[in-house]
């Protein structure tokens, strides 16, 4: 310094506007930043389409008090909750189908008969021999599954019996149960089971550690219906084929894709109500592969 005394310039009206400007501007972003943090996709909830809630008159509907059923235990531990319903002469609408089923599969020259010993080797194949399967899960890709269908002809009916988990932990009894039943027939007879029923079985029975045999033979009626139909129908969905080869609708069907969800929703809430649908598509999916069965063309008509 050389000793002078320094006098400080006069203030600038205009500088001193920016200055106030910027900080206006610097405590806006500030408060922006604060109340909309930076989150990466990856952190958003997924968001999924709300289904309308039916409402109860009264009160929860509770599974066991609409549907017969009976709570059946199994060596790996837990009980799962079987449901059974046979259809026989005193059923209107399913009653003739058992008596068609068994009159075709002892028929030699029947086109059952003649398919399964074509697809799958065998001859001489019992209508006890037959198991009929399709399940219901919680989505694909190896997530938890909670309800295997089976159907088979047992006297003058066809029996549906249905594996049933009333929350996740029941998932091992359900298919301890069904590869139980499976492992005493001789056929099994699913709808799209060879790629996705059965493998999705083999998975979740890993994942729960339950040992299951393997397969017995296996006829697939997509693959069957697809080299039949698929130039004659839109497509081989399994509703498809209701309506063009067996002249039937489904009324107040619950749609195979809001299933998952239905039954996440009667976990938390206890309320059975949509699973009273689920039950009812899965024995209908069921009837309808023996109604398919019973309804083939002989194979020149193919």
């Amino acid at each position: 310094m050389d000793g002078r005394r320094r006098v400080d310039a006069p203030p600038d009206p205009e500088i001193d506007g920016i200055r106030r400007r910027l900080g206006r501007i610097r405590s806006d972003a500030e408060q922006r930043r604060c109340r909309n943090p930076i989150v990466f996709r990856r952190d958003l909830p997924v968001a999924t389409p709300a289904r309308p809630r039916r409402l109860v008159a009264g009160g929860l509907v509770r599974l066991e008090d609409e549907v017969a059923g009976v709570a059946r235990p199994c060596p790996q531990g837990g009980a799962a909750y079987v449901i059974e319903r046979r259809f026989d002469g005193s059923c209107e609408t399913w009653g003739a189908l058992c008596g068609e089923f068994r009159t075709h599969l002892q028929d030699a020259g029947s086109p059952i008969r003649r398919l399964i010993a074509a697809s799958c080797g065998l001859d001489g194949v019992r209508p006890d021999d037959v198991l009929f399967v399709d399940l219901e899960t919680t989505g694909l890709a190896g997530t938890p599954l909670f309800l295997i269908g089976t159907m088979a002809c047992e006297g003058g009916a066809l029996v549906v019996r249905q594996f049933f988990a009333r929350d996740y932990s029941e998932e091992r009894p359900v298919i301890a149960h069904f590869a139980e039943a499976a492992g005493g027939r001789g056929l099994l007879v699913s709808f799209n089971g060879k790629s996705f029923d059965m493998p999705y079985v083999r998975v979740r029975a890993a994942a729960v550690g339950v040992p299951f045999a393997p397969d017995p033979a296996h006829l697939d009626l997509l693959h069957v219906c697809r080299r039949i139909w698929r130039d004659v129908l839109p497509n081989c969905r399994l509703q498809t084929l209701e309506r063009r080869i067996c002249g039937r609708v489904r009324t107040a069907d619950i749609p195979g894709s809001e299933i998952p969800e239905a039954y996440h929703e009667y976990v938390r809430t206890g309320n059975a109500l949509e699973m009273l649908d689920v039950l009812e598509h899965n024995r209908q999916d069921l009837l309808t592969l023996a109604e398919l069965m019973v309804r083939l063309p002989p194979p020149e008509a193919g």
